[in-house]
This record gives C-alpha cells, structure tokens and sequence, in this order.
C-alpha cells in the first residue's frame, strides 16, 4: 500500500481485518508474548489505544512491508527481545519497502520511571529515517 492519502483509522480498521482473517496465525505466533488475540483485538478497536505486537505484524500484511522494530535496551529482559525484531509480511504476501520504528516514552526516562512505579514501558514508537545522503558532486568535489 503506498497511499498518502490513507488515514490512521483506515490502517487501523485495515489491520483489525487483517488480526480477524488471520486469527489463528497471528496467535499462535505471538500470543505467549502478549497474551489472547481476542482481547487485543477487542482493545485495538478503540480509537486513539495504543498499538501491541500483535498490530504492529499485522500491520506489514496491510502496508506489505518489513518493519524492523527496535527496543530500548532499558531493563531490557529476554522475553522482550521479541520487539527487537523485524517483522515480516505473512506468506504468499512480499514485501515491497522497509519501515523501522523504534520505542519511546513522552517524558525522559526518570520522569518515565516515576510514571510507572519504578520501570521503564514505552508508550508509543517512533519512525525512525535513514540520514539523508549529500551529494558533494555538484559542489565541484
């Protein structure tokens, strides 16, 4: 999909279909890491909510695209590793573009910390772009 145009409502709605039509993919894939489908599902349907794993593996069936995610290693567990990983469009689909996001919090990290008894949770994610590439031909170089 590479539509401007496209509304964060339409990817979301986008993606609740592609969770639906792909339940039992998508939980046995991730459900150890974030719990039942169902109840994301249920949750990800309210506007403005945050988006969970399962929405960001959806997402690349919907975007057909990669997303690479990256993590914080702050309190960094094992069982996080899982969202510092790069997710993949689900067979026969193939990707045809890259998108890396990485996870944040609003406030820096001490302030984060008090918000959330002591840890440290991201609470949205970021695009994260490639530097742009300067071109010194043009400059006689």
């Amino acid at each position: 999909m590479n539509n401007p145009a496209v509304t964060t409502s339409e990817l979301r709605v986008r993606t609740i279909i592609e969770l639906v039509i792909n339940e039992s993919y998508y939980e046995t894939m991730y459900s150890q890491y974030v719990g039942p489908i169902d109840i994301a599902i249920k949750a990800f349907c309210k506007n403005y909510t945050f988006s969970e794993l399962y929405e960001i593996a959806a997402l690349c069936n919907v975007l057909q695209c990669n997303i690479r995610s990256v993590y914080p290693k702050i309190d960094f567990q094992q069982y996080m590793a899982i969202w510092d990983n790069v997710f993949t469009p689900v067979s026969p689909i193939i990707a045809n573009c890259n998108i890396v996001i990485m996870w944040s919090y609003a406030l820096n990290e001490k302030d984060a910390r008090e918000a959330n008894n002591g840890t440290w949770s991201p609470n949205h994610f970021v695009p994260l772009i490639s530097q742009a590439i300067h071109n010194d031909s043009n400059n006689g170089n």
